[in-house]
């Protein structure tokens, strides 16, 4: 849906504009207190709820759509004026391919959230990670990441089960919004929810509102809002958080729409060429020589013509004047001249466009074919590391309101207590390709300058090197009556899980090295065991 917009520019002129969305489809609702949204029969609400259907939502819908390969410019009815020409609508899905490559880019790896209070073990932590298992927060953060990619804006709500459990939901961005204060801080105000239920004619209209401290139900009858009951909650907050992708709220292909479409277009034009070619006119320069029985019959004339062309066989004969000089005789098909490489070379420089401007790099160029090392791959995906930063601060400011949601509820039914969230240190993993040597060798290099846990970590050789250097440092558990050295044996499984991922080249011999000696082993144990084929026994069963 285009809009008209009056605009005068900075020298006086007036110029009428066609924009593709409303200048207010991206706004922010705001209000100086919670309680303008309920004076006046819920005059205020009313009218965002309206001012969200008819100038929002529309934007929101068509980007979905973008993703879901519903182009709307290419789906226009009678693009082509002539009739009797082909008029077939190509359209590809390059709103999908962004947003799941956004996806898979920003949280393809688990988002790492730890609570470090200092205590070994530490129960807040234990309770925020089953939290977190129990509601899926891997796939909910990659659900809100594509709503973010696709229309800019995404929300979840957290509220307390049936069941009595913290439970967080993704809302859908095409029914809620939220609600603001008018002051510097962007304070959150209220989070609105409305949807229907029902089919068709009989769909009942309902809206929650979301305050600090309570939920009121709500019902909407003829642009009518009836309340219908008012449900307190113990979240100290709003429990719907608003993420967002950029600080405008823009979706990552929202402004390369036209570009889409330009594809959509040359790419259908192309086909129509190679239609009407198969169709085209044919043209006769001289006389069909028809058999005696057919003629002056155009019905059985125009049939034997159609039987001449199945049968890839035109019967001519020349025109003969009055002198009796016989005339030339051609046929040939009418067509436009189409310039293949003017056409291959606009739609290359438009795909390029594309992927230039979303700050997707085009996997299917050549450039990216072949060994690549780690650090020119960094610098083919700068764009879209920078695009990554952005929206991976947004998203982790979002992400601690949500913890400490969960936090508020936790302290209040006494499932966390005493909760700090400059605590909670949140790490999110870039889905970056690697070579493993290079990784390896970078690891190596960082011997002896840092510890082994901030090497794992710069280097991302493992993804949790927390965890990797626990294992590390796991002291021997000592068994009594057992007659079996447990200390010795750990050191033996230690040893042969090295050697093992060595021989399957997992290893180098620097790195495998550098790992025997740092389990105390001297340099002729190590030659052995590397080169000379020394078996190293190990009962598993104290492992």
């Amino acid at each position: 849906m285009a809009y008209n917009e009056i605009f005068v520019d900075s020298t006086g002129k007036s110029k009428t504009l066609t924009l593709r969305f409303h200048r207010e489809s991206r706004m922010r609702y705001r209000i100086n207190n919670v309680e303008e949204l309920f004076e006046n029969e819920y005059k205020v609400l009313r009218e965002f709820l309206e001012h969200h259907k008819n100038i929002q939502r529309p934007r929101i819908q068509e980007l979905y759509d973008y993703s879901e390969g519903n182009n709307h410019t290419i789906s226009i009815q009678q693009r082509r004026s002539e009739q009797d020409m082909a008029d077939t609508r190509i359209i590809h899905n390059f709103g999908k391919s962004i947003s799941v490559f956004k996806q898979g880019y920003l949280v393809g790896k688990p988002i790492q959230v730890e609570y470090e209070d200092g205590e070994e073990n530490s129960a807040t932590d234990e309770v925020l990670k089953e939290i977190a298992k129990v509601n899926s927060f891997h796939d909910l953060n990659r659900m809100l990441v594509l709503d973010l990619s696709k229309v800019g804006r995404a929300y979840d709500l957290v509220y307390r089960s049936m069941e009595d459990v913290t439970k967080v939901k993704r809302l859908d961005p095409l029914n809620t919004f939220v609600i603001y204060d008018n002051t510097l801080e962007d304070k959150m105000l209220a989070g609105v929810r409305y949807y229907s239920v029902g089919l068709s004619d009989n769909k009942k209209h309902f809206i929650d509102v979301y305050i600090k401290d309570v939920i009121y139900k709500c019902q909407m009858i003829e642009g009518v809002i009836t309340e219908l009951a008012i449900e307190p909650h113990m979240f100290n907050d709003v429990p719907i958080t608003e993420y967002l992708n950029t600080a405008e709220g823009m979706g990552d292909y929202e402004s390369e729409l036209s570009l889409i479409d330009s594809y959509d277009a040359v790419q259908s034009d192309t086909a129509n060429y190679m239609t009407d070619t198969s169709d085209a006119i044919l043209a006769i320069f001289g006389q069909v020589a028809f058999p005696d029985d057919v003629l002056g019959d155009n019905k059985k004339q125009i049939e034997y013509m159609r039987k001449m062309r199945r049968a890839r066989l035109l019967q001519l004969k020349p025109p003969v004047d009055i002198n009796g000089t016989e005339g030339k005789v051609d046929a040939k098909y009418l067509y436009k001249q189409y310039d293949v490489n003017g056409v291959e070379s606009y739609k290359k420089r438009i795909v390029n466009d594309i992927h230039k401007y979303t700050n997707t790099p085009d996997m299917t160029d050549t450039n990216f074919s072949g060994v690549q090392s780690g650090e020119a791959m960094k610098y083919k995906l700068f764009g879209l590391e920078q695009a990554r930063v952005d929206t991976q601060s947004l998203f982790e400011k979002s992400l601690k309101r949500r913890y400490q949601l969960i936090a508020n509820i936790g302290d209040y039914v006494k499932e966390l207590t005493d909760f700090d969230i400059s605590k909670l240190k949140i790490t999110f993993n870039p889905n970056l390709p690697k070579a493993l040597e290079e990784t390896i060798n970078a690891f190596k290099s960082l011997g002896g300058m840092v510890t082994n846990e901030t090497a794992m970590r710069l280097t991302g050789i493992v993804d949790d090197p927390k965890k990797e250097q626990e294992l590390l440092d796991t002291p021997a558990v000592p068994e009594e009556n057992t007659g079996y050295d447990v200390d010795k044996g750990k050191l033996l499984y230690k040893i042969t899980s090295i050697l093992k991922k060595f021989k399957a080249g997992d290893y180098s011999e620097a790195l495998a090295r550098k790992f025997l000696k740092d389990l105390g082993l001297n340099e002729m144990d190590i030659e052995s065991y590397l080169h000379d084929g020394e078996e190293v026994i190990v009962d598993e069963s104290i492992v």
